[in-house]
């Protein structure tokens, strides 16, 4: 289970994330938004590039739990794209940064891995 710290540091960054491009964001504007050290941002994270991958694998994960094992891939589309909606500005953010490769390599595979196979291992419903 995350840490208390580790949390706020997550919701710190998706906050600046969806105020500010993902290049002007630093380690000092996320610790002092939630109010830590540097230390403890480093103790859970090596970089923000760390950070938002990690932010992306747990949301895909809540994603993947949140899917009902019997709903069909309209319907799993249907739920990424409204999570995908709810932080349409952070993924603006992210797409028009440096890091925009890395992550989308990150996304279009762990993304569609993820979504196509349940965390038991079985193809969601509906791709035979």
């Amino acid at each position: 289970m995350p840490s208390f710290t580790k949390k706020a540091i997550e919701a710190s960054f998706l906050k600046l994330l969806n105020e500010t491009p993902l290049s002007n964001i630093t380690v000092k504007m996320i610790v002092d938004d939630c109010q830590i050290n540097r230390n403890s941002f480093y103790y859970h994270f090596q970089d923000i590039p760390s950070l938002l991958e990690a932010i992306i694998v747990q949301m895909l994960d809540d994603i993947i739990q949140l899917i009902p094992s019997d709903l069909n891939v309209s319907d799993c589309l249907l739920e990424i794209s409204e999570e995908l909606d709810r932080n349409k500005r952070a993924l603006l953010h992210i797409w028009n940064s440096g890091n925009r490769e890395r992550f989308e390599r990150h996304l279009l595979f762990a993304g569609t891995f993820r979504t196509v196979l349940r965390t038991n291992g079985h193809p969601a419903s509906g791709m035979n």
